[in-house]
């Protein structure tokens, strides 16, 4: 059986700092956040710290007594917060925790709705997820019926989980290198997917289908897969070279045989008529059957009265206000 891989790159230039920080509209020692809606610690630390970890949780709720659980704060609640820019004899002794990192690579789960549960790399069974969870490459998310889940990646990748995905952590790329891409394994489910804008092309981000990669970057798209393991990509933002590649078929099954010693090696053979690429732009569509078989690409419009999609964009203008990123 041929397995096909498709690749999704994209191809728009835009301007944006790579490594921009995280904002801080105050020169005092705190600053008081009120709490949004969705909002919550590891969100609202990616954005002031440009991080997160449970010592920093931990830390932000010993400043705030009032909050008896991390886990827990509703909006309009005032969150005072160590500014991280903040210089004085006494801030010599704070916590570390509390100075910025604008290249941390890591994993952040930023919110949880519903029932979510995660089995972490080696573990033996699932575990409940919850929002401010630090999840590693290995560790497989799975939503219930009722669950949905974003997550942030080296604070210039989001990924939202739908109800009923799979999705598994493969790689994270070496921020503070610059160097490789973070890898998502996604089996079932739809999955909607921002990323940060940077000023080159290059793609920092790959989906992985069962079918198909998806290398993004700078775009704002939606894929889903089937149980048959049809998918479709929808790119609302952004413009994306699709590519398929086939990959080398797998060994047959059946008794081993006496391995051929060297022989001719072959020339450059003709390309398949299977290879295609296809440019797909925003507000468009493009299906892949079962067997990697690309479908026409087509327009689509937002559907203001679909409750994922609604969400999404909801909480899309808070990540890019997290990005930076002008109206």
């Amino acid at each position: 059986m041929k397995r096909t891989l498709v690749s999704i790159t994209g191809v728009a230039c835009v301007v944006m700092c790579a490594a921009s920080a995280p904002r801080v509209a105050a020169t005092g020692e705190f600053v008081n956040h009120t709490v949004r809606k969705g909002e919550t610690v590891s969100l609202i630390c990616i954005d002031f710290y440009g991080h997160y970890r449970g010592e920093l949780g931990k830390a932000v709720g010993k400043d705030n007594p009032s909050l008896k659980d991390i886990n827990l704060i509703i909006p309009g609640q005032v969150l005072a917060l160590r500014n991280p820019d903040y210089k004085s004899e006494r801030a010599a002794n704070v916590n570390p925790v509390f100075e910025r990192t604008v290249n941390a690579t890591q994993g952040v789960v930023t919110y949880v709705e519903g029932d979510a549960t995660i089995l972490a790399k080696g573990a033996k069974a699932r575990q409940k997820l919850t929002a401010n969870t630090i999840v590693n490459p290995g560790d497989a998310i799975a939503t219930a019926e009722n669950g949905r889940v974003e997550l942030i990646v080296n604070r210039e990748t989001v990924v939202r989980l739908k109800e009923n995905t799979h999705m598994t952590l493969e790689a994270f790329r070496d921020a503070g290198k610059d160097e490789g891409k973070t890898r998502c394994g996604f089996s079932l489910g739809s999955v909607w997917t921002k990323m940060k804008k940077f000023r080159d092309k290059v793609s920092r981000f790959d989906l992985e289908l069962p079918m198909a990669i998806a290398g993004v970057h700078g775009t704002v798209y939606e894929a889903s897969i089937a149980k048959d393991s049809s998918s479709e990509v929808k790119v609302y933002t952004g413009e994306v070279a699709v590519k398929n590649n086939p990959a080398a078929p797998p060994a047959s099954a059946g008794e081993p045989g006496e391995v051929s010693g060297p022989g001719e090696v072959e020339g450059p053979q003709e390309v398949s008529m299977d290879q295609w690429v296809t440019i797909v732009h925003d507000m468009q569509k493009i299906r892949i059957d079962k067997k990697g078989k690309p479908k026409p690409v087509e327009e689509f419009k937002r559907n203001d009265a679909d409750s994922w999609e609604k969400w999404n964009a909801e909480r899309d203008k808070r990540i890019a206000e997290l990005f930076e990123e002008s109206e």
